[in-house]
């Protein structure tokens, strides 16, 4: 992709992007990126740099003594057009500053560039546009490096493969037979750190030695900024540096073309904001509705996310990076996901075309995938799953399950796993109960406080005695054991706490009412 400063903004029009600085106009632009503070990842000339999280002036200015006009634009979404050291920075690093709209979220403004870009392209870009195919990008990728190419999800399933099979060994036989590497030599690379390596290296990567019947090869991870989209291989030995070279410029169009297909695949299965809570929250009577959104046929799960951060800015990159990922992750040959927002919170369908005993992993693996399994790079964000949805008219239960599941999630000071509501359920039954307000009521309406105060005055340990009592329903051995005291000890303060309090614990109502006050005020 490539284009100019000035044709940028004015093909984009004042309504999406406006300039307040251009030292350059004619320079070229070839790509856009979203800026995360902090990330290691070296800027690369010509670039519009997507200031996401930059909210005040001084951020911008920052950002660009930072930048140290390393990029050739600067989008932001604050007024700096009055900031005389915005723009004393600026025209000091020869960085344009553009402003965008505050109604264009920042994923559309890199999906609006980077079409505009390809728009803009020139002469010399008309072979990517004619080799934009991943299999013509294959094509390409094997007669720069002289050997087979494959093209690989992050899972290992295959995306695209070379016409030229000559040169190829038993992994990749097998991998274009199962359309997936060979769980043996997937366990290899594993066993040698090869996907780390790959991860955290801009070039191709030399693999030697790996696995039985693997020949040498060459392998170079497919990024869009930090995230990953894939890998693809080479067989080839021992390549010179001018072909490695080669594989690796291949290898950046054919993650652009990834990005492209998966951006253009969310846009198509984001849902409107009506359409989204018809569909979620309408009875069998509006499901119906020519306002609902109408999912492709198979078993239905709804998940909520809620973003983490607290303050506007953290906020604004964190929904951005979601947004991100929303486009970029995977979705397989039967897994269909529609997106969207309401209030606060995002929802998706994950819809599965054959649903099987296996399908609740394959659901919980991709938003697993989708908000990171390293520390470092995880999404700030939790996450709820709903159960399966069979028919459009069950969405609206699967929703509340996942609501449920997602307000026990919340519960964690930072972040873990997507928990799914089949695994919690009982826990958020309980946090329902046990809301404040319910807890306040239960003070005034139960006993409890009776024991609690002859606790503090007389050192009884009557509060924790019926605790691991209720929790032991009702097993004086098991209760006595947790304790550290003799059955009839236990047996004995039973009777005294029936006495202190006035209440009979042979009452199956009396113990669950019990048992949901000391649950509230021990958790």
């Amino acid at each position: 992709m490539s284009g100019t400063l000035d044709s940028l903004v004015a093909a984009l029009g004042s309504g999406v992007l406006r300039a307040v600085l251009l030292p350059e106009p004619s320079l070229p632009v070839g790509g856009v990126r979203i800026h995360e503070p902090g990330a290691a990842r070296a800027s690369t000339p010509g670039e519009v740099l997507l200031a996401v999280g930059a909210q005040e002036a001084a951020t911008v200015t920052a950002l660009l003594r930072t930048l140290r006009g390393s990029v050739a634009a600067l989008a932001v979404k604050c007024r700096v057009e009055d900031d005389s050291e915005v723009l004393e920075a600026a025209a000091e690093h020869g960085c344009a500053i553009l402003v965008l709209d505050d109604g264009i979220d920042w994923l559309q403004a890199a999906a609006l560039v980077q079409g505009t870009l390809a728009e803009h392209a020139g002469p010399a870009e008309a072979d990517e546009r004619r080799t934009g195919d991943l299999f013509a990008l294959a094509d390409l990728a094997a007669a720069a490096v002289g050997g087979p190419v494959t093209v690989e999800d992050p899972r290992g399933w295959l995306l695209a493969y070379s016409s030229d099979q000559r040169g190829g060994d038993a992994v990749r036989t097998e991998t274009l037979m199962n359309r997936r590497a060979p769980d043996a030599f997937s366990r290899a690379l594993a066993a040698h750190g090869i996907p780390q390596e790959i991860a955290r290296s801009d070039s191709p990567v030399t693999v030697r030695g790996v696995g039985d019947g693997a020949a040498d090869r060459l392998a170079v991870g497919l990024r869009a900024g930090s995230f990953g989209l894939g890998t693809m291989w080479a067989v080839v030995d021992r390549p010179d540096e001018p072909r490695i070279t080669a594989f690796g410029q291949v290898a950046h169009r054919v993650a652009v073309q990834l990005m492209r297909r998966r951006t253009e695949d969310y846009r198509g299965h984001r849902v409107e904001m009506e359409q989204l809570a018809v569909l979620l929250h309408g009875s069998p009577a509006v499901t119906g509705s020519a306002d609902a959104v109408e999912l492709p046929p198979g078993a239905h799960w709804v998940v909520a996310l809620a973003l983490a951060p607290h303050g506007p800015a953290e906020r604004a990159l964190a929904r951005s990076r979601l947004e991100q990922a929303l486009a970029l992750t995977q979705r397989g040959p039967e897994l269909t996901v529609h997106a969207g927002q309401l209030s606060n919170l995002w929802y998706l369908v994950l819809t599965v075309a054959r649903p099987r005993e296996s399908s609740p992993d394959l659901v919980r693996g991709w938003v697993y995938d989708l908000l990171g399994s390293r520390d470092r790079d995880r999404l700030p964000v939790y996450a709820g799953i709903g159960s399966a949805a069979h028919g459009q008219g069950h969405l609206p239960r699967s929703r509340k399950e996942a609501e449920r599941a997602l307000a026990v999630a919340r519960l964690t000071p930072a972040p873990g796993d997507p928990l799914a509501f089949d695994d919690c359920w009982a826990r958020a039954a309980l946090t329902r109960l046990l809301e404040p307000a319910v807890v306040a009521d239960l003070e005034s309406v139960t006993p409890l406080h009776r024991l609690q105060e002859q606790d503090n005055t007389h050192g009884t340990e009557y509060v924790p005695t019926l605790h691991a009592w209720l929790e032991h329903q009702g097993n004086v051995r098991a209760a006595a054991e947790q304790l550290h005291v003799h059955t009839n000890t236990l047996r004995y303060r039973l009777g005294k706490i029936e006495e202190a309090a006035g209440i009979d614990l042979g009452d199956a109502d009396v113990r669950l009412v019990l048992a949901l006050q000391l649950k509230a005020v021990t958790s």
